[in-house]
């Protein structure tokens, strides 16, 4: 196939999903007791959320100039700095021993241990964040580890059902799926043939495993975003944040998601009762310029700094930076802006880093 060909496919599907995302919501309220996400077909934000509508000509304006940069755009410089050798990934994580610790993958993608439950956070190992191996964002650095350097996963936790997040390669391609436990917000659990457990959750559903005999527990909680992996089911499953503790430690994801005037200092209050309050957040960063285009699905530097701030996460690091060129920022500001605005509750990792909970201080 020409190269034109499979930029003209790629254009095709781009186009597609990008003026289905015009729509907010599937259908009318369900009326009654029913949670005001739910509507007759799918979901929409919470009240008060910033709405996102993008006029169909920007939109088509976005994907043209992604689609020029994609092709012809200059690869941004990448300081030696942001990422660890392969080898030196492993061997760092090696010496965690039994002790929990925290390893950025890449992305959204982490990999940590509470009180001996090895957690994966939106596995993406992929080359591309596209339905496509030959189209759409490719990772500008291999992951910080590889599927095979990974101990045995206990749990694997989904945000959302967007590509960046959601990657059935990777999730065909663990091993010993059958004695994982999968927990997906509602309308995702069809991605997990062959894992031991599914849960499919909707907001500030509780969910513990008692067969690990640990204390392990997670919450699943809002986002502000949106959801779909084609132009067909655009919101039609559920998107989420979340938080969970083992151990006396807890952590909150999330996901993808713009800022919220009064939710986040909810889901504090909630962690607080619930996971002893919040020790590290993961925050979402990146992927926010052009802001006229982005506002209302993810939030920029400083507002993942006041949302964490708002759920009380005493450090955090940024995520969701420096793996995909997903937008139009240059490639460190969002970790620049991030560390002026949070100050000592910034924790930056490396592609491939792991670090000790225990001295991630609180």
């Amino acid at each position: 196939m020409k190269m034109s060909a499979l930029a003209g496919i790629a254009l095709v599907f781009g186009l597609g999903v990008l003026l289905s995302a015009c729509s907010s919501g599937v259908g009318r309220p369900l009326g009654g007791d029913a949670p005001y996400h739910h509507l007759e077909n799918g979901f929409r934000n919470p009240p008060d959320s910033l709405k996102r509508y993008v006029p169909v000509r920007r939109r088509l304006q976005f994907l043209g100039q992604a689609i020029w940069r994609n092709a012809f755009g200059a690869r941004p410089e990448i300081p030696t700095e942001h990422a660890m050798a392969r080898s030196d990934a492993q061997a760092q994580l090696a010496a965690m021993g039994e002790a929990d610790y925290v390893s950025w993958i890449g992305h959204a993608t982490f990999l940590l241990r509470l009180d001996g439950v090895t957690v994966l956070t939106d596995p993406v190992f992929s080359r591309r964040a596209s339905p496509m191996s030959f189209a759409g964002p490719a990772r500008l650095l291999p992951p910080g580890l590889l599927i095979e350097d990974l101990p045995p996963i206990d749990v694997v936790v989904i945000s959302h059902a967007h590509y960046d997040h959601l990657d059935t390669a990777t999730l065909d391609k663990l091993p010993n799926k059958q004695r994982i436990t999968a927990i997906v917000p509602l309308g995702l659990g069809k991605y997990f043939k062959g894992y031991g457990t599914v849960h499919e959750v909707d907001w500030y559903d509780e969910i513990s495993l008692p067969s690990l005999k640990t204390g392990f527990k997670l919450t699943a909680y809002p986002a502000v975003h949106w959801s779909n992996r084609s132009p067909f089911d655009v919101n039609r499953t559920l998107w989420m944040s979340y938080g969970f503790s083992a151990g006396g430690r807890s952590v909150y994801h999330t996901g993808d998601t713009e800022t919220h005037p009064s939710m986040f200092a909810d889901i504090g209050a909630h962690m607080a009762e619930n996971h002893g309050g919040c020790d590290l957040g993961l925050m979402s960063i990146g992927a926010y310029a052009p802001r006229d285009f982005m506002q209302g699905a993810h939030m920029d530097p400083e507002g993942g700094v006041d949302m964490g701030r708002a759920i009380g996460c005493a450090r955090m690091v940024p995520m969701h930076w420096g793996t995909f060129i997903l937008s139009f920022e240059p490639f460190a500001e969002p970790r620049e802006r991030f560390v002026k605005a949070a100050g000592n509750q910034s924790l930056v990792m490396k592609i491939g880093e792991t670090m000790k909970m225990q001295e991630i201080s609180r």
